[in-house]
């Protein structure tokens, strides 16, 4: 069950009866006013919109050099910490990018969250990184949900087609249920189980209902008698689940 940020963390007496019923994840908001450290990287102080996190100091503990991205551990001076993945890291200098709460501890320990980030570089000399300072503002949503979506096929049905050769028509259902009733996203792939490359039908949506039902129009070599269904799940603030199966075409 989802329950509201700003609410269920500051009084976790209500954790067992309040938020019944709520369907989407608070809104989030955070503000932080950055520097680097002495290898570059990132800290310094942070206000949101959370009642139980109003203030605290946040430092990169690493960065992935491949896309830029850190991983930033956020102090509340109330308690409790969480992490979240920040990137690229270079457009906090001025320039716009995207974060997710990943982990957290104590009160936070269940805290999962998403969205995207507005920078401007409030001093320093942009020739020189180590005495740039900047303030980065984060909008998005949050919520106590570590848990991800849960994942099922309910129907699968594959019906040979008299032409072209090697064409079938396959009517598949899904189950993609998250906890609080929220909307999940999901990638659904029909694929060669012996050469997972190679793709037969690739589809992207979102439910509301927790249902989704496709009718794919696919076509394989003469040779193939099943076909890998790939899925994953992501609901509204990050946490995701995944699954494959193989069925039988004939």
């Amino acid at each position: 069950m989802r329950t509201a940020l700003g609410v269920a963390i500051a009084a976790v007496a209500l954790l067992s009866t309040g938020g019944a019923g709520v369907a989407a994840p608070a809104s989030f908001q955070l503000v932080f006013d950055g520097k680097h450290q002495a290898n570059l990287l990132h800290e310094g102080s942070f206000t949101t919109s959370s009642l139980s996190c109003p203030t605290g100091t946040a430092e990169d503990l690493s960065i992935d050099e491949a896309t830029l991205t850190a991983m930033r551990q956020f102090t509340c001076d109330a308690g409790g910490s969480f992490t979240a993945k920040v990137g690229p890291l270079p457009a906090e200098h001025g320039g716009s990018g995207a974060w997710q709460i990943v982990a957290g501890s104590g009160a936070l320990a269940d805290l999962r969250g998403k969205g995207t980030f507005t920078s401007l570089r409030t001093g320093g000399d942009p020739n020189d990184p180590e005495t740039i300072t900047f303030r980065s503002t984060w909008n998005g949503v949050a919520d106590l949900d570590a848990t991800p979506p849960i994942t099922a096929v309910t129907h699968w049905h594959a019906k040979k087609l008299k032409r072209p050769k090697g064409a079938y028509q396959v009517t598949l259902a899904l189950s993609l249920t998250d906890n609080g009733g929220g909307r999940v996203s999901y990638q659904l792939e029909l694929v060669d189980p012996k050469k997972p490359s190679h793709s037969f039908a690739f589809k992207l949506g979102k439910t509301a209902t927790g249902s989704v039902i496709k009718s794919l129009r696919i076509k394989v070599g003469t040779r193939i008698r099943h076909v890998l269904l790939k899925v994953e799940a992501t609901d509204e603030v990050g946490n995701q689940s995944a699954f494959a199966k193989t069925f039988r075409l004939r």
